[in-house]
């Protein structure tokens, strides 16, 4: 198959997959261009150094380049892919003795221009890292995969290895957490 990038764009991941395990290195250019910037927001919340993140990034692609046939083609790939990122940081910083996890600020952005006035939005950070740095480290992933990345309960329940029903009783329990540290915010 000739690569054609308008070829490759229309192909679906798994697709591309089926293809780089074939040994065709464009399809692996075409889901490294896709994945990396979203598995670079992802990994930099396991460490606040963005090169160390950019490291394990290009750790997750050159696994996935050693043994691609490693993934299952009858799974997604982007859970995967988030799948094998989350567990190359996890080996990493407990190689490294690091147990650190998801310490950088989450920011917070908000449409509502009449409440923006009314917060001190860089207090509102400071409190928010405080109420997310009381969550424990399941918590943590599972915050970021849903409310920083937007991915579903289905995506999020195979990343963590957790049910999806337990997805959701974790998101209510954490947001129930986060809600008492955050109550000055509450726009009414």
């Amino acid at each position: 198959m000739e690569k054609s990038s308008d070829i490759a764009q229309t192909l679906h991941d798994e697709s591309l997959m089926k293809l780089a395990i074939k040994g065709e290195s464009w399809a692996f250019e075409q889901l490294y261009d896709r994945y990396a910037p979203k598995l670079l927001k992802y990994v930099y919340r396991f460490t606040d150094e963005k090169s160390q993140a950019e490291d394990f990034i290009q750790e997750t692609f050159l696994k996935l380049l050693e043994k691609p046939q490693a993934f299952d083609t009858e799974r997604k790939f982007s859970t995967w892919i988030y799948t094998v990122a989350g567990n190359v940081c996890r080996n990493q910083l407990r190689n490294a003795g690091r147990r650190k996890l998801l310490n950088e600020q989450i920011l917070f952005e908000t449409n509502h221009g009449e409440m923006q006035s009314r917060i001190d939005v860089k207090q509102l950070k400071e409190k928010l890292q405080t109420a997310f740095n009381t969550l424990n480290q399941k918590e943590q992933e599972v915050f970021v995969l849903r409310f920083e990345l937007e991915l579903s309960m289905k995506e999020i329940s195979e990343i963590v290895g957790i049910p999806e029903g337990s997805v959701k009783s974790c998101l209510f329990y954490l947001l129930k957490k986060l809600a008492p540290h955050l109550k000055e915010f509450r726009y009414e």
